[in-house]
């Protein structure tokens, strides 16, 4: 853990995605970190063992048919545009600040082969899923969880992989109960799971009611005044 305060903000963000994201569904959080954050792009999900699953590497636009002779497509990511039905590759990713063509840094919501527009999905659970079960590790505690997250298939120079989006793997290695299955924790309560406010008294002496109350106040603030917190 970076600092003794570090397993603070880990049960912060735990409740801000229990009751903002989750519970809540917060429009303007959830406009955001599809906007703003990398939690919209798909991550490769590699078998392990028991039939488990560990997320791997940013799915890559190379590895799409339609992509595989774009300039640096090994290093520009996907996400599954739901206009389409389709993983997309949008402008703006690391491909496009080292390629030949200049001022294409900025991400976009359209595909940088054909300018179609597209629009990210932010998790598979608001669409058709497989639920695929992953490992997550804690290592301040030296554990692994298994967690379920919402996942699809796609089609690869790899033959069929799963992926699923940064964001549900955010949801999943925080340990939200989206009731989709797998150990997460019973409450906030819960001392054995990572990441809850009673979890992280053990390793700051603060209250657990003081990190519910201040992630609530510091959330309400966030969507009342636009983020200006």
């Amino acid at each position: 853990h970076a600092g003794q305060d570090g397993p603070f903000w880990m049960a912060v963000n735990h409740v801000l995605l229990t009751e903002f994201h989750h519970k809540a569904r917060t429009q303007s959080f959830l406009d955001y970190v599809q906007r703003y954050t990398d939690s919209p792009f798909l991550i490769e999900l590699r078998p392990d063992a028991d039939g488990l699953y560990k997320p791997g590497r940013y799915a890559r636009a190379g590895s799409l048919e339609r992509y595989r002779n774009d300039e640096n497509s090994e290093w520009k990511f996907l996400v599954f545009d739901t206009l389409s039905g389709e993983p997309r590759m949008p402008g703006g990713s690391m491909g496009d600040r080292w390629g030949s063509e200049g001022g294409k840094w900025n991400l976009t919501f359209r595909d940088r082969g054909n300018g179609e527009a597209i629009n990210p999905i932010l998790t598979f659970l608001d669409t058709e899923h497989d639920v695929v079960p992953i490992v997550t590790t804690e290592f301040g505690m030296g554990k692994d969880f298994q967690r379920n997250v919402p996942a699809r298939r796609i089609m690869t120079d790899k033959g069929e992989v799963y992926v699923a989006t940064a964001y549900d793997l955010l949801m999943a290695q925080f340990g939200v109960d989206r009731g989709l299955g797998g150990e997460n924790p019973t409450g906030y309560d819960d001392t054995e799971s990572p990441y809850t406010p009673a979890w992280q008294e053990r390793w700051t002496g603060v209250d657990r009611a003081t990190a519910i109350q201040f992630a609530r106040e510091w959330g309400s603030t966030a969507e009342r005044t636009g983020g200006k917190c």
